[in-house]
C-alpha cells in the first residue's frame, strides 16, 4: 500500500520528464548561454573577450538598429488593432445562427492565407502590387509603385498583407472564445432590450478578455519576430532590403552572418525584453485580478 502511494506521486513527474529534459537542454541552457554570450565579443572561434554592456550600448546607438525598432513597432501597431477587430467581426458573424449553414465554406476560405507558406504569400503579393504588370494596377488602370523605396505606402503594403494573412487565424481563436459565452446570458440580455452593440460591449467582450489577452500577446510576439514578409515583399533582390524597411530580426541575422555572436545574442535579449514589456502592458490593460 505504501509503495503504491509513492508510485502515485511519482508517476505524474515521469510523464512530464521528457518535456522537462528537452526544455532544459534545448531552451533553458541555450538561453542562459546566450545571456552570458551577450556580454562578450565572440566570433565563433578563438577566445571570448568580455565587453560588459558594450554590445547593448553599441546596438542602441546604431541608427540602423533604431530604425529597425521603429519599423518593427510600425508593423505591429498598424496591423494589430485592424486584425483583431476584423477577426472578431468575422467570428461573431460566423457563429450567428443565420450563417450556420455556410460556416463550412467560409471558415476554410478565411483560414486559407494562414496555410499558404509565408514566402509564397509574399511573392504573390509582390506580383499583385507590381507597378507595370501588377494585378492591382491592372485592375484599376493605375501605375502606382507600391513597393518602391520612394513610395510612402511601401510599408503599408506589408501591413495590409499581414492583416490579410493573420485575420483567419485570430478569427478561429475568437470563434473558440465565443463558445465560452452562454446563450442564456445573451438571450436574457436580448429580452431585457439590449441591442447587438450593447450585448457585444457589455457582455461578450468582458467575458472574452482572457481570449483577447492571449491573441494580443501572440500577435505581439509574431510582430516583433517579423522578418520574411518585408524582406521578400520590399526587396530589390533576394532577402536584401533597404534600411528604412528592416526589422529587429534583420539586425539579428546580419550579426549572425557577420559572426558577431555576442552582438547577435544582445539583439535576441533586447527582443525578449521588448516582448516582455508589451506583454506586461497588455496584462495590465486586459488582465484580471485572478490573472
Amino acid at each position: 500500500m505504501k509503495r503504491s502511494f509513492k508510485m502515485d506521486k511519482v508517476t505524474p513527474y515521469l510523464f512530464i520528464l521528457p518535456f522537462m529534459f528537452s526544455f532544459l537542454v534545448f531552451f533553458f541552457l541555450p538561453s542562459l548561454y546566450s545571456l552570458v554570450l551577450s556580454f562578450f565579443r565572440y566570433r565563433g572561434y578563438g577566445s571570448m573577450t568580455f565587453v560588459g554592456f558594450s554590445n547593448y550600448k553599441n546596438l542602441l546607438s546604431y541608427d540602423a538598429f533604431q530604425q529597425s525598432i521603429y519599423n518593427t513597432f510600425y508593423y505591429f501597431i498598424m496591423h494589430a488593432i485592424p486584425t483583431m477587430i476584423l477577426a472578431f467581426v468575422l467570428a461573431y458573424m460566423l457563429q450567428s445562427k443565420l450563417l450556420m449553414g455556410v460556416q463550412k465554406v467560409f471558415k476554410p476560405m478565411l483560414f486559407l492565407p494562414q496555410v499558404v507558406p509565408i514566402i509564397a504569400t509574399s511573392l504573390i503579393w509582390k506580383i499583385m502590387l507590381g507597378r507595370d504588370y501588377g494585378a492591382v494596377n491592372q485592375l484599376f488602370g493605375t501605375s502606382i509603385d507600391f513597393l518602391s523605396a520612394a513610395s510612402s505606402i511601401r510599408k503599408l503594403s506589408v501591413v495590409i498583407m499581414q492583416i490579410w494573412r493573420a485575420t483567419g487565424w485570430y478569427m478561429i481563436i475568437f470563434l473558440a472564445g465565443l463558445t465560452t459565452v452562454s446563450d442564456e446570458i445573451t438571450d436574457a440580455a436580448k429580452i431585457d432590450g439590449a441591442n447587438v452593440l450593447q450585448r457585444i460591449f457589455r457582455i461578450i467582450l468582458p467575458i472574452m478578455k482572457p481570449i483577447f489577452l492571449f491573441a494580443f500577446i501572440m500577435n505581439a510576439i509574431g510582430s516583433i519576430k517579423l522578418y520574411t514578409e518585408p524582406n521578400v515583399l520590399l526587396a530589390n533582390n533576394a532577402m536584401v532590403t533597404e534600411p528604412n524597411a528592416t526589422t529587429i530580426m534583420n539586425m539579428l541575422r546580419m550579426n549572425l552572418v557577420g559572426a558577431s555572436f555576442g552582438m547577435a545574442a544582445a539583439v535576441g535579449w533586447i527582443i525578449f525584453i521588448i516582448v516582455m514589456l508589451i506583454a506586461l502592458i497588455q496584462f495590465r490593460i486586459l488582465g484580471t485580478k485572478e490573472d
